[in-house]
């Protein structure tokens, strides 16, 4: 729909000045820049006044990418006057919003700045290729380790699905203002901080099959596994691997006796252990597979439901703003997709099987969005911030919301919240 890079060349379009208490700054300003297919971006980014000029081309790299600490160009960001202390980055060098209290004329609100730039005399001599700017400056995206409550692993992500990662607001400005010219309504959604939990129920050569993933892994529907083996006298056999050949198999550590698999599940006592795991144990708690399997057999369709899983012990993005950090673990679905053409292709609110109709029918808890037809992108902004101030008046300050077009799949983005981002 609109790709934009994680590094990429850009034009300084707008300078504006900033004020604090009624005096303009005179070492920093906000900068305004369109990236280099033409569209324009919507953030702000504060840099010293006069570094720019309107025309100027500079480096700009998007948040929530990390920078790496063996480059000299980044260690104004890293460790600036020589002190990681005072970097303004998340863990792992995460680029993130940074809060200024300085305000825009006829403005009381703080600026947030987004992502790093960088003047381009200064980059070049870091580029290596200039067909991949992220690569020569070893930028890398951040993304949270699945640790918490996670067991078993049956492979990597399905290649028949899409991950869930939500292009920005403001990197859609072009898109979402040419759709809300041709008169179509939005679903404003809460975005949740935790972590991302798909299901899928297709149909394979021996007859419907179903997956729990994770955002990088496909879960083990049995979360057991086979500790160790007995033998009719208790003596213990363990996992064991042969230096000399590789093969595995499992021994006996009093009398080092070794023996292969097929032979130790034909003789011996298994001795199983379940393990835990919240992207599994969720879902079978609360019925997901068994429901779902009925629904799409009931509908002859093939189907995915998009969530999020997040509650007490479940660290997100770890932000200590997070609401439900202290709530029960829980998945709430915020999207249905379809897998009749053999890809994901999300099922918006002009589709039979929608979020709204399928968790309902299933009696499942999913995030309900709230609507708006607006007639400007100021106005659209402005009803993403009411519901911001709206859940700060009652005491959670949120990640943010997802945008997107009620009838088409025209628009899909992330509303940030900067108060919530610039917290480390």
């Amino acid at each position: 729909m609109y790709l934009i890079k994680a590094v990429e060349i850009v034009e300084i379009t707008k300078k504006t000045p900033i004020f604090k208490a009624g005096e303009m700054a005179n070492a920093i300003e906000s900068i305004n820049f369109r990236y280099n297919d033409g569209s324009n971006c919507g953030y702000n980014l504060i840099a010293q006044k006069d570094l720019y000029e309107i025309g100027d081309l500079a480096i700009y790299i998007q948040p929530d990418y990390c920078l790496p600490e063996d480059i000299e160009l980044f260690d104004g960001f890293i460790k600036p006057n020589g002190d990681p202390k005072k970097s303004r980055l998340g863990k792992h060098g995460r680029i993130r919003a940074v809060k200024f209290n300085f305000n825009f004329e006829n403005s009381t609100e703080p600026i947030y700045s987004f992502g790093i730039l960088l003047p381009m005399d200064k980059a070049t001599p870091y580029i290596t290729n200039p067909n991949d700017l992220q690569e020569s400056l070893k930028i890398t995206k951040y993304e949270e380790p699945e640790t918490q409550g996670s067991g078993l692993v049956a492979g990597a992500f399905p290649g028949f699905m899409y991950k869930t990662d939500e292009t920005n607001f403001n990197n859609a400005i072009d898109k979402v203002i040419e759709v809300i010219a041709e008169g179509e309504e939005f679903g404003v959604s809460w975005k949740k901080d935790g972590s991302s939990w798909t299901q899928y129920t297709r149909k394979a050569a021996e007859g419907w099959k179903q997956g729990i993933c994770s955002r990088n892994q496909e879960k083990s529907l049995d979360q057991t596994f086979v500790e160790l083996y007995k033998d009719v006298d208790g003596k213990e056999y363990h996992r064991y691997t042969l230096k000399e050949t590789g093969e595995k198999g499992w021994i006996n550590d009093e009398d080092m006796v070794f023996i292969k698999d097929k032979w130790a599940k034909e003789n011996l006592t298994p001795i199983t252990v379940e393990v835990r795991d919240s992207w599994v144990d969720l879902a079978k708690e609360g019925g997901y597979l068994e429901k779902t399997l009925k629904y799409c057999q009931e509908h002859d369709v093939q189907l995915v439901l998009r969530g999020e899983l997040c509650g007490s012990g479940l660290k997100g993005s770890g932000n200590r703003f997070n609401p439900d950090s202290k709530n029960k673990p829980s998945i709430m679905l915020f999207g249905i997709d379809s897998l009749e053409t053999g890809f994901s292709v999300r099922n918006h609110y002009g589709d039979v099987h929608n979020l709204e109709k399928v968790a309902t029918e299933l009696d499942l808890p999913y995030i309900v969005p709230e609507w708006i037809k607006p007639s400007s992108i100021e106005e659209l902004d402005e009803f993403c911030q009411n519901i911001f101030k709206r859940e700060e008046a009652e005491g959670r300050i949120i990640e943010g919301v997802v945008v997107r077009s009620k009838y088409s799949n025209k628009i899909s983005c992330k509303r940030m919240n900067e108060k919530y981002d610039a917290v480390k």
